[in-house]
């Protein structure tokens, strides 16, 4: 009987590293439906990068990057991909508590799409135009900005809030003039286009503004109950998104493996446009996966102005940045 304490003590020694290896369950919510960029999350699964850091991954569809917002801050989900000024508004707006942890595009590539012909080849085209975006697109949100230093009068567009799944179509029918999108995105709506004779022209508007733009998140309860999931979801999302940059093909047919039902050509030739984007900005080559501090600050100013708003708050205190 005396020995039973040595015995205790050496099963608890025992399964000791057992309980500090635990994995742990976490699900990301998409700021949309599958597509681009977000090959590298499957792709980072299929590669270990995130059992590599003890994380088992779950990757849901999005409703748009508000409503990402939304639902992580509510703890639907643990990690979020939304835009940046979209995770700034929803703090200022909704008192959203959560925090972007790492850029993933550091240069915008939100843009206007509207049908080749139309005569709309830059913003100010789109005075007396009908512009038709998601519920709390992003692109809406900073559009405004865009047109005060194009020297136009964003009063004059009319804006139609349709559902997300319907844009590709009012626009080749002719419904609106153009819709908010991505350049990487307008590549399957010109591919569509092109099935009916038309064709699209794109307009990166946000580019030209200095934005940050995707960005992965988490609620600040997060960070406060569990820091290191928080830091070892970032290394994990790094060795994700640097993985299917070395192997694009490979990175778009694990992310149909699991959704199923993709054109997989398609979303190569968009996934070869848009993870590079990543890597290409001045501010990643900078910085890399930190925050550049004008960059956070110009999303701020953006993000506010278009929207009317006035805020004291620290442009640094919407980002983790350790």
């Amino acid at each position: 009987m005396k020995r039973l304490p040595s015995l205790a003590l050496g099963a608890a020694m025992f399964m000791a590293p057992l309980s500090a290896g635990a994995t742990d369950n976490v699900t990301l919510i998409l700021d949309w439906t599958p597509g681009g960029i977000s090959a590298s999350w499957y792709y980072g699964m299929e590669n270990g990068c995130f059992s590599g850091q003890d994380i088992n991954l779950t990757v849901q569809r999005g409703y748009g990057g508000s409503d990402t917002v939304t639902k992580i801050a509510a703890g639907a989900g643990d990690f979020g991909m939304a835009d940046l000024s979209s995770i700034m508004l929803g703090k200022l707006t909704a008192n959203a508590a959560v925090k972007a942890i790492m850029p993933v595009y550091s240069s915008s590539p939100i843009s206007i799409a509207a049908l080749g012909g139309s005569g709309i080849t830059k913003i100010a085209d789109l005075a007396g135009k009908t512009v038709a975006a998601a519920p709390g697109d992003s692109g809406m949100k900073i559009l405004p900005v865009a047109f005060e230093e194009a020297g136009a009068d964003f009063s004059r567009v009319k804006v139609e809030t349709v559902d997300f799944s319907t844009l590709t179509g009012l626009l080749i029918q002719g419904k609106v003039d153009a819709i908010t999108t991505y350049s990487t995105s307008a590549m399957i709506i010109d591919a569509a286009a092109h099935k009916v004779g038309k064709s699209v022209t794109t307009i990166p508007f946000a580019a030209d503004l200095g934005v940050y733009s995707n960005s992965v998140f988490t609620s600040d309860k997060m960070i406060e109950k569990d820091r290191g999931l928080v830091e070892r979801f970032k290394k994990a999302a790094a060795c994700a998104f640097e993985k299917a940059r070395d192997n694009i093909p490979a990175a778009v047919a694990a992310m149909n493996k699991s959704v199923g039902s993709m054109d997989e050509a398609l979303h190569t030739t968009i996934a070869k446009a848009s993870i590079p984007l990543i890597f290409e900005s001045p501010n990643f080559k900078a910085t890399g996966w930190k925050w550049n501090e004008p960059g956070v600050a110009k999303t701020l100013d953006v993000s506010t102005r278009a929207q009317g708003l006035k805020t004291e708050a620290k442009p640094m205190s919407f980002v983790l940045n350790e």
